[in-house]
């Protein structure tokens, strides 16, 4: 059996002309504007639809646009996925290949709190977990100001301990 959305049997190439215009015209469709596409009157486009079930026929039509659109929608996703997982493949053997040659001490200590940062994400995110801070709470309560230069002082104080450690480890 043809799918309703075909050509059926016994119906002539003017009605399926119609119809074709009628389930082309999409969610909007109403059958005046069919009438007016072929400049036939509304009363014979109405008695067409009904002889020949253009609505259960648009709709099946519809249904079925749908089910393509969503296959199709799944198969680009697996190719995205797939083609995403290369790439980040091809690119992480060239970021390893990069760490192998990075002299801690040629890094400022921005450099070395972000490669910390992206490190830490990394590491979350390949285990599962969140990167986010999906909570803090707090009393309320100020009882330490921190400033610019504090913080500045601080990353160099770590920097100059993860030079100390690298430089360990190279000993």
């Amino acid at each position: 059996m043809k799918p309703l959305y075909e050509r059926q049997e016994g119906e002539s190439k003017q009605v399926f002309e119609g119809f074709t215009i009628y389930r082309n015209l999409g969610l909007t469709r109403k059958l005046k504007d069919v009438g007016k596409k072929l400049g036939k009157n509304h009363s014979l486009i109405k008695r067409w639809s009904s002889q020949h079930n253009w609505v259960e026929r648009a709709e099946a039509f519809d249904e079925e646009m749908d089910k393509r659109a969503i296959l199709e929608n799944a198969q680009l996703r697996k190719q995205m996925i797939k083609e995403h997982a290369e790439v980040s493949r091809k690119l992480l053997l060239k970021v390893k290949a990069a760490v192998e040659h990075i002299r801690p001490e040629t890094l400022s200590p921005y450099e070395i709190a972000k490669l910390l940062e992206i490190a830490v994400k990394v590491e979350r995110l390949s285990r599962g977990q969140s990167t986010d801070i999906s909570e803090i709470s707090h009393s309320g309560e100020i009882t330490d100001k921190v400033d610019e230069q504090d913080i500045f002082k601080r990353v160099d104080q770590y920097a100059e301990l993860y030079k100390q450690i690298a430089d360990q480890g190279t000993a």
